[in-house]
């Protein structure tokens, strides 16, 4: 079996306490990273300081933080010092997120992305490597800037979260990792495609490119129940979170649901677009079932390539989220 993670370490009603004593938990338990996003809620950098601080073997890293929400300047001296304090252990995943949250949350104009996602990425390896910045581009102008300390690795994972084919090409030619989310391993194909044309451009393979999907779990006998619950987070994604996600449907075959569900959800019958998602789209993506049928669906992904899962537990308290961490564990001293 690869290498399985946990995305978004917040059992609902958790004290953040309880989730610093879970991190710790997890990292004994010998999950390989924890990764937390960052949308409108908490921040993901200042959750992750405090989960390296008591923990000692499980990478952590953003899972992603959006590049039109900080310079890049900022995140090469966050990044820097997130892995400087964890010794090593931090993975800086990025993302463009989408239109709706720049432009509404950040007041910043959502425009050519992979551009800027480029420049970005330039300016972060040019910093970690100590290199001073004189960055002259489109969407960066850059003088004089460079780190004022010595990072504890001057070659910084950085995963992109990509979907579309120009931003997965982008993922293969410039990243360390791909960072997926609603990745169906019956169906990646040309999703890999892209991934290992962009990487041929560059001289590199796919071997070079950790694939680390986000992927939803709900340990339980009553599957229908578990679709029941899912199908309205797909809903939102395809419906409300730009065309990203729509585009992504339609491209591994859910064309017609996706177009439904997208005008559902438009037309602000949201309760009907998350019934438009079908049980293929729900089982597809998202491991279902009693904890031996879920690690056989992981074994699934890891088969199609995947090189690690990062679990989006569904649980509804503390108590039962620790006891599906302790029943998917892959392996250490739990």
């Amino acid at each position: 079996m690869g290498d399985v993670g946990i995305m978004g370490l917040r059992p609902p009603g958790a004290t953040w306490r309880d989730t610093l004593e879970l991190a710790a938990r997890v990292d004994a338990l010998g999950y390989s990273c924890i990764t937390t996003g960052e949308a409108w809620g908490e921040d993901a950098f200042t959750s992750l300081a405090q989960i390296a601080a008591l923990t000692s073997r499980i990478r952590i890293g953003t899972s992603i933080v959006p590049i039109f929400a900080r310079s890049p300047s900022n995140i090469a001296m966050t990044a820097g010092n997130m892995d400087l304090m964890s010794e090593g252990r931090f993975f800086l995943g990025l993302g463009a997120s989408g239109q709706l949250v720049i432009e509404d949350f950040h007041g910043e104009e959502f425009r050519k992305p992979l551009t800027r996602m480029r420049e970005y990425i330039d300016i972060i390896r040019k910093a970690m490597a100590g290199e001073r910045i004189d960055h002259d581009g489109e969407f960066f102008h850059t003088r004089r800037f460079r780190l004022r300390f010595e990072p504890y690795r001057r070659c910084l994972p950085i995963y992109i979260a990509s979907l579309s084919p120009a931003s997965l090409r982008l993922t293969g030619e410039l990243a360390d990792g791909w960072l997926p989310i609603f990745l169906a391993p019956s169906r990646m194909d040309a999703a890999v495609a892209d991934l290992k044309a962009g990487a041929a451009a560059a001289g590199r393979s796919l071997e070079d490119i950790t694939v680390s999907p986000q992927v939803s779990v709900y340990v339980t006998d009553d599957v229908a129940a578990a679709r029941e619950r899912e199908r309205p987070h797909i809903a939102f994604y395809i419906g409300g979170m730009g065309v990203f996600y729509h585009q992504y449907m339609r491209r591994i075959g859910f064309g017609e649901e996706a177009d439904r569900i997208r005008e559902a959800y438009l037309n602000r019958e949201r309760d009907r677009a998350a019934a438009l998602v079908s049980d293929e789209m729900v089982d597809a993506t998202t491991i279902i079932g009693n904890p031996e049928e879920c690690k056989d669906q992981m074994q699934y992904f890891f088969d199609a390539g995947v090189d690690e899962i990062r679990l989006v537990l569904n649980e509804p308290d503390m108590d039962s989220y620790v006891q599906v961490v302790e029943a998917l564990a892959p392996g250490g001293d739990g």
